[in-house]
């Protein structure tokens, strides 16, 4: 049975999944903190921003919840996220190809919301699947 910690979180995710910015109140404190800062700013309407962008990036995007691990006020999270890209990133105008990548997410919870957010993802492998190219120097 999920405590209230982690239904915060998972309701952080469901808002990412399916564009329902109503959950995002429910699961975020006023001062919520991403780290590192997301361009779109922070608090609640910072993360509605990023969703709104990244939904506008990935088309049918799903978050798949792989691993939930629950200590006290730190809810650890590792996801599989899945879309098509259709929208510009690093540089990249939407190429149409499916997207797969993974994150680890590490949320403080205090009262019931989410007040700080580590999150590490894997850029390279969105960066690959997007097709940019890298090389080694010579």
């Amino acid at each position: 049975m999920a405590n209230d910690n982690e239904i915060a979180v998972r309701r952080f995710y469901e808002a990412l999944s399916t564009g329902d910015s109503a959950l995002v109140d429910d699961a975020l404190a006023a001062g919520w903190e991403a780290v590192p800062a997301l361009r779109a700013g922070g608090g609640p309407e910072g993360w509605k921003a990023n969703i709104a962008h990244l939904r506008g990036v990935f088309g049918d995007l799903t978050i798949e919840i792989e691993h939930v691990v629950v200590n006290r006020d730190m809810v650890a999270v590792r996801t599989v996220s899945r879309g098509k890209h259709t929208g510009e990133l690093l540089g990249v105008e939407g190429t149409g190809r499916e997207v797969e990548f993974r994150a680890a997410d590490f949320h403080q919870v205090v009262d019931g919301r989410i007040v700080r957010t580590w999150h590490l993802e894997d850029y390279f492998s969105i960066a690959t699947q997007i097709g940019l190219e890298f090389t080694r120097g010579a």
